[in-house]
């Protein structure tokens, strides 16, 4: 009975990850973006092509990220403007970030707002990254 509990388990978690649009273990930096003292201008961002005529409430209405995949891979340009909740694996803390630009680390590169927002052991910053989850919401 206890195999058949256990075997049960295992494929109610395997569906689930399947069905969570979600990434774990995901290696994430702090970036100094600082998008309000530079009027929230997404020039030199990858997405400044896709996204710059934008307005500056929308620009400013969520922290800002870079993504690129676990494979390290570049991100394509359908991804620019997307929303990703990321949560801190060690606080449990969570945050929405817009994706405006791609990075090479495998993982996010958060703006430092953001980072500090689910930094609440301090660890993140001792470290100089933090693991994550994310799992793309609507903006």
């Amino acid at each position: 009975m206890a195999s058949k509990v256990v075997r049960w388990i295992a494929i109610c978690f395997f569906v689930a990850s399947i069905l969570c649009d979600c990434v774990k273990a995901t290696y994430t930096t702090n970036n100094q973006y600082n998008p309000a003292a530079h009027n929230y201008e997404l020039d030199g961002l990858y997405c400044a092509t896709y996204d710059s005529d934008q307005s500056l409430d929308w620009r400013s209405q969520y922290y800002w990220t870079a993504y690129c995949d676990q494979a390290g891979q570049p991100m394509g340009s359908s991804l620019c403007g997307t929303c990703i909740q990321v949560t801190n694996e060690s606080t449990g803390q969570s945050v929405t970030v817009r994706i405006v630009d791609q990075c090479q680390n495998g993982g996010l590169d958060l703006e430092t707002a953001a980072f500090n927002a689910i930094d609440g052991d301090g660890q993140g910053q001792f470290n100089g990254h933090m693991i994550t989850t994310y799992q793309f919401v609507g903006c």
